[in-house]
């Protein structure tokens, strides 16, 4: 039986080390992360990609969300109360407000919101990851819920430093949601 004590203890250990890299650690690691990433044929081919704006620590993709603008349809999640949206974005810079916990997250407007069908492709932040593709996120459960509605055809692309991919995690199947692929900045499984 997994018990949330066990979660928490490896999510605090977790967000600790990623509290405490530099911020020149974070972009030397997240452009290695950016690199494996750009060798992945599903993320190469898709059109439809939902990305997450970074929190402290996290690994920060913006850098190559700004190449890529133009080429590809790119969307960030909206938390709209227990659920996240995707929305596209046209401007790292005005198209963002902060939302809920202080996250930063797209302007909802009408017209940009992307059909969940429509995503081929949607990087999934993690605090960590295991080699079976289980994901522990933060504990709120907003990821596992939207991971849930996906088509099959969408791939669940999680993203980490190579320190957060542990053997294994504690999972709960009906609850936990696991991706089809993780990249980090030593290796992709």
């Amino acid at each position: 039986m997994v018990t949330v004590l066990e979660k928490e203890t490896i999510r605090k250990q977790l967000l600790e080390k990623l509290l405490s890299l530099t911020s020149s650690e974070v972009e030397r690691r997240s452009k290695n992360v950016e690199r494996n990433l750009q060798k992945i044929s599903d993320f190469i081919n898709a059109k439809y990609i939902m990305v997450y704006y970074p929190l402290k620590g996290e690994v920060d993709l913006l850098g190559m969300v700004r190449k890529i603008l133009n080429e590809k349809v790119i969307c960030f999640p909206f938390i709209n109360g227990r659920d996240l949206l995707p929305y596209q974005v046209k401007d790292l810079g005005e198209d963002f407000m902060i939302g809920p916990f202080a996250v930063k997250q797209p302007k909802p407007r009408e017209e940009r919101q992307c059909a969940l069908q429509a995503l081929d492709v949607v990087l999934v932040p993690g605090i960590a990851f295991d080699r079976e593709y289980h994901r522990l996120g933060r504990g709120a459960g907003y990821y596992d819920r939207f991971l849930k509605k996906l088509s099959a055809k969408t791939k669940k692309i999680g993203i980490s430093f190579d320190f957060q991919v542990l053997e294994t995690l504690p999972h709960q199947s009906s609850q936990d949601e696991n991706v089809d692929v993780v990249v980090t900045d030593t290796f992709s499984i």
